[in-house]
């Protein structure tokens, strides 16, 4: 992990930020984190010092079961937020981040910031309004049918912006499938005028 503090740099990243407004306003010391390929953002059963939010790249966010495996249960782009946990002194139980590609955060210290984000009303309720939208996601992703059809179907249907998936690959762990038995549903739904490709990897539901 690098760490970037070029004034110029964090100031159009945060001007880019659908949090501009709250970043602004925040008075602390910001400064940016860039991530390698397959590098660990968010480590698992530790404490991570950075409270961060993604202005490009993106992230894979994993749960490591109690028999030692990884399941995939997200998969973060612009504007998520990591480090929430030790913002509320909540133990970090098994899950971890890890880039895809080259990923860049917004970040600055948890330890030395962590009054000033709990007094801040605005920070409170954006943070709020994020973690709901993410445990409203995997609840749906958890609650959907058990056949991968109806995953697919379910998915762009409540979970993807604008009825639209975009992304075989990063898509398909999210579906907790392999991008080839995805593309083959794909294939199969275009067919039956379910849904309509309308760019490489993207496809939208009529």
């Amino acid at each position: 992990m690098k760490k970037i503090y070029d004034k110029k740099a964090i100031s159009e990243a945060i001007k880019k930020s659908q949090y501009k407004e709250v970043l602004e306003n925040l008075n602390i010391p910001i400064f940016i984190c860039e991530y390698e390929d397959k590098e660990i953002v968010v480590a698992p059963y530790k404490k991570n010092n950075y409270f961060q939010i993604s202005i490009s790249g993106s992230l894979s966010i994993y749960f490591i079961r109690s028999d030692g495996n990884s399941y995939h249960l997200a998969y973060s782009e612009i504007d998520s937020f990591f480090g929430d946990n030790e913002l509320f002194d909540s133990a970090n139980q098994g899950v971890f981040g890890e880039a895809s590609g080259t990923l860049r955060c917004l970040a600055f210290s948890v330890k030395d910031s962590k009054n000033k984000l709990l007094e801040n009303v605005t920070f409170l309720r954006v943070l709020s309004k994020a973690l709901s939208e993410r445990i409203k996601s995997m609840a749906l992703q958890d609650a959907a049918p058990s056949s991968l059809s109806e995953r697919v179907i379910s998915y762009m249907t409540y979970i993807s912006n604008d009825k639209t998936l975009k992304g075989v690959e990063k898509t398909a762990y999210q579906l907790h499938c392999s991008p080839r038995q995805l593309q083959r549903i794909l294939n199969n739904l275009e067919e039956s005028g379910k849904i309509k490709k309308i760019g490489k990897g993207t496809y939208q539901l009529y």
